[in-house]
Formats: structure tokens, sequence, C-alpha cells
């Protein structure tokens, strides 16, 4: 599993096949929850805590720029704090969903491209991201739906063989 990506012919590779197209849909009007080492990580590269940090309703967020997040380059249609981005963007286009649990945002055009190989990769960046979340946030998780959304995803792939 790369965690950071790597680029290949002008594409990123995040999990082991999957492509980002910089079409930019994932950064607008991003609501991208930070964890305590999304922050301190992106503070290393010398990025002040109110450049790109705000907090809304009871979490910390990535901030928005003209409906685009801080980080998003216009001109070339990549972030640039990609190697560095929060775990929340390293597990795009997965996310999980407070009604539904965990599924595949229909924003991402690629999105339905995506494998069930991978999809069983961002399970445990996910689970690993809801746990921190718990944590640091003190915000209880939906165990359950989580459990029964990754049963709901794995059946889909079943039924895909």
């Amino acid at each position: 599993m790369i965690l950071g990506g790597t680029e290949q012919k002008g594409r990123i590779v995040v999990f082991e096949r999957w492509f980002c197209i910089y079409c930019g849909k994932c950064c607008m009007d991003t609501e991208m929850i930070l964890l305590k080492e999304d922050i301190t990580r992106i503070e290393s590269l010398g990025y002040k805590r109110g450049f790109f940090v705000e907090w809304r309703n009871g979490f910390y967020r990535l901030k928005n720029k003209e409906g685009r997040c801080v980080f998003y380059d216009i001109e070339t249609g990549r972030c640039r704090i990609y190697k560095y981005r929060p775990l929340g963007c390293k597990i795009y286009p997965l996310i999980y969903d407070e009604e539904y649990g965990i599924r595949v945002d229909t924003e991402c055009p690629y999105g339905h491209l995506i494998t069930c190989q991978e999809i069983i990769e961002g399970i445990e960046l996910l689970k690993l991201f809801l746990k921190k979340l718990e944590r640091y946030y003190n915000r209880k998780v939906n165990w359950r739906l989580f459990r029964r959304s990754i049963n709901n995803l794995l059946q889909k792939c079943k039924d895909l063989v």
C-alpha cells in the first residue's frame, strides 16, 4: 500500500493503481477534517496554522480560499503539499458519512473505477483515521454503521466478480 503516492506519467498513484486526473473536484469547498499530526506535518513545511486551518463545526478543517482548498494550485490542478497532505485526503475517494457509513464519493469522476482491493486498503486507513478522530476530538464513531457499510461494500465487490 502506498500512502504518500508516486507520480507515473503525469498521474499520481494513491492506492495500488488509483489515479488522480487533477480535476480538483475533491479540493472544491473541502470540509476535510485535520488530525493533530496533519497540522504538525503541514506546519513543518513552513506554513502558519492560520493560513490553512479553521475551526468549524467542532473540528479543525482545511481552509478554503475562493471555494478551493488553500493548497490547490489552480494553474497545475495539483495539491501543493501532495506528499504531506492530510490523512483524509490520502483516503479519498473513500469517505465516511455519518448517515450512510463508508462509501465512494460520487463527486470523484473516477470513483466508479476504484477496485475492491483498493477499497479494502482504504478501509484500513479510514479505520485509523476514525480512531484518531475519536481520540483527538472526543467524538463517537458509529462502529456498527462502519462495519455494516464495509459488509455492504464488500458484498458489492463479490457481486461484481
